[in-house]
């Protein structure tokens, strides 16, 4: 279009004086110019939000352009409203400039009549790893609170009590040591008569008795109550034991039945208290300071001690005292203990009182355990009272059999206490354990000191053969008892090999006929506990049964060679024959027992298949070997012939019998 053309148009639109054109001109310009305010409004956004970093991105809108004349910008997706301002009532002539382009052209009236141009904005590029990612701002780390100073730390030790126990059991402390003072040392020096020292030892603690239970009527004053009454039961007992082992004004059985009283009586209010601490501070200073007065480790203390422990029992029940039970089985305990390895005492004095410490604690362990939190530190204190019986078989003078019969009641005592206490309440399984395993452990030392050398294989087979009997009624314990049998079944194997099994099968004579009737009696036992095991084992798990029935066999295997051996060895008196003939036996029991394993793989399927055939394949090859470098060199005529006629029908069976089953398996053609 030519430049006066243009200028006709121009003029002719605005020489118009059409009201409804210039108000659609109007409207027109107006639209542009919201459209426009609306792209440099949604530019601004875009622009405020990329330095933001905000996590919204402005979307994309992609549109055609609008043919408009000038240039064509892309339409603003969904801008926001603006207000429209009204036209103005005079006419206003706009100033087009010369663009190249479409020209104007009118469009027909209506409220979709003129497109809104506008400008849209230059889309920002997201960001290149998705949403922006902020740096965590760091903070300043907040100032370290200050330790508390001594005195703020003393100040709250005091508010909790504590500072009032600990002076409280210092006192106590301090008082028993003068009043030990007041009975001994004063003794020694002829200080005062001991009618004065030791009234006024009763006296005075009679005296702390009646005020500290005075005083623990009220709740808040009770530490201070349980330190008064616990000195004053401590120093009742010393004051009851000294005039016995100083004076001895009262005969022992007499201080045995004061001190029970004193105890049990005294330690009354520890239970209505619910203070093991009183009990605690009664029980501690005893076991430091009667050795003391008594004079040394005798049977009084000793007894003296077990009559306290018993007499306190009763208020253990239903508490959880585990601290209060270790201090008096140590206190009961340890007097035994140095009363044994000082030797003065009879041995038959020290066995009962040794079984009845160890009877104490158990019963002391079974009344706490239900209560208790602990169950494992009951279980090896009790275990601890066991401690002297060993010690005292090693002392004892009137032979092994009251040394195995005192070590054997022990074991009984672990084992009864072990298994009576099993049910949904009662003793804990780990403690009951604990017990079981130190009865099995007394029982080996009982069969130490019954046997000897020669002859503990057996002790050890026949416990193996016993506890794996046995375990099929221990219940909940039928694990660890079928461990224990086990153990002593490896122990007696391992005896029986040591003895001489080993020479039994290499060398021919040597050996006494004793030695080939305990070998032969041992492998019989063995033989017994290997099945006895391997059926309890496997019914233990059914998933491995097959392999320990295997294991079982190879076993059995090795404990028939020696029976074999040993049989011919005590028919013929050790001799070279016998020798042979048992090893001939032995040879044929090998093969035989291989081809009933093959043949026993043919019904077997899968994974039990391969291990029986390995299996039987493996004794096979070790029977041929025994056959060609042993019983080739060390049999002789005729034992030799059938030694290899016998082993090669074996073989013959063995390869008909597996030829005619792959026969049979070949699929028809």
């Amino acid at each position: 279009m030519s430049a006066r053309r243009r200028t006709a148009t121009l003029e002719g639109m605005t020489n118009n004086n059409d009201p409804a054109v210039a108000a659609a001109r109007l409207g027109d310009e107006l639209k542009s110019i919201a459209g426009r305010m609306s792209a440099v409004s949604a530019d601004f956004e875009a622009f405020t939000a990329s330095l933001a970093r905000e996590s919204e991105t402005p979307q994309d809108a992609d549109a055609p352009p609008v043919a408009a004349t000038g240039p064509q910008p892309a339409p603003q997706p969904e801008p926001e409203p603006q207000p429209q301002p009204e036209p103005q009532p005079h006419l206003q002539y706009a100033t087009v400039p010369p663009t190249v382009g479409t020209p104007f052209t009118r469009q027909p009236f209506g409220p979709q009549s003129y497109g809104v141009p506008s400008y849209a904005p230059q889309p920002y590029p997201p960001p290149p790893y998705g949403p922006p990612s902020y740096a965590p701002r760091p903070f300043p780390a907040p100032p370290a609170t200050p330790a508390p100073s001594l005195g703020k730390r003393l100040s709250d030790a005091a508010e909790r009590g504590l500072v009032g126990r600990v002076l409280a059991a210092v006192g106590v402390a301090i008082t028993l040591i003068g009043i030990v003072l007041l009975l001994v040392l004063a003794a020694q020096a002829g200080l005062l008569r001991p009618e004065l020292r030791v009234a006024g030892g009763a006296v005075f603690a009679a005296a702390l008795v009646g005020v500290g239970s005075r005083v623990g009527r009220r709740p808040e004053k009770r530490p201070g109550a349980v330190a008064l009454v616990a000195t004053g039961v401590a120093a009742a007992l010393l004051d009851v034991l000294a005039a016995t082992a100083i004076y001895g004004w009262l005969p022992e059985s007499a201080a045995l039945v004061a001190g029970a009283l004193i105890g049990g009586g005294g330690l009354w209010s520890a239970h209505r208290w619910d203070s093991q601490a009183l009990a605690l501070m009664v029980s501690v200073p005893l076991l430091v300071f009667a050795p003391v007065v008594a004079g040394g480790v005798d049977e009084l203390l000793v007894c003296f001690m077990l009559t306290y422990a018993a007499a306190t029992l009763w208020l253990q029940a239903g508490r959880d005292w585990t601290p209060l039970f270790v201090v008096n089985t140590v206190a009961t305990t340890l007097p035994m203990t140095v009363f044994v390895v000082i030797g003065d005492g009879p041995a038959w004095f020290l066995a009962v009182t040794a079984l009845t410490g160890l009877a104490l604690a158990l019963c002391s362990a079974i009344m706490l355990a239900p209560a208790s939190s602990r169950a494992v530190v009951l279980g090896l204190t009790s275990v601890a009272a066991a401690i002297p019986l060993p010690m005292i078989a090693g002392q004892w003078t009137a032979g092994a059999g009251s040394s195995t019969a005192v070590i054997g009641l022990g074991a009984v005592l672990f084992v009864v206490a072990a298994v009576a206490t099993r049910g949904p309440a009662s003793v804990p399984f780990v403690c009951r354990v604990v017990w079981l395993a130190a009865g099995a452990v007394l029982i080996s030392m009982a069969l130490g000191v019954a046997l000897d050398a020669s002859t503990i294989s057996l002790g050890f087979l026949a416990g193996a053969v016993i506890m794996g009997l046995a375990a099929r009624w221990a219940d909940d314990l039928r694990g660890a008892v079928r461990i224990a049998a086990t153990v002593f079944a490896g122990l007696g194997l391992s005896s029986l090999l040591e003895t001489g099994g080993a020479q039994q099968l290499l060398y021919p004579g040597g050996l006494s006929d004793s030695v080939h009737a305990t070998l032969l009696v041992g492998s019989l036992l063995g033989l017994a506990a290997t099945m006895v095991l391997a059926r309890e084992w496997g019914t233990a798990a059914p998933s491995r049964a097959q392999q320990i029935w295997l294991i079982g066999g190879l076993i059995g295997l090795w404990l028939t060679t020696e029976l074999c051996v040993g049989v011919a060895g005590v028919a013929t008196g050790g001799s070279t024959t016998g020798f042979r003939a048992g090893h001939l036996a032995a040879t044929l029991v090998w093969f035989g027992s291989a081809a009933a394993a093959l043949m026993w793989a043919r019904r077997l399927q899968g994974a039990s298949r391969t291990l029986t055939l390995a299996t039987g394949l493996s004794v096979i090859a070790a029977a041929v070997a025994k056959l060609f470098l042993f019983d080739l060199a060390a049999l002789d005529g005729m034992f030799r012939v059938i030694a290899f006629i016998v082993a090669g029908l074996v073989l013959l069976s063995l390869g008909v019998a597996y030829a005619q089953r792959f026969t049979s398996e070949e699929p028809a053609h």
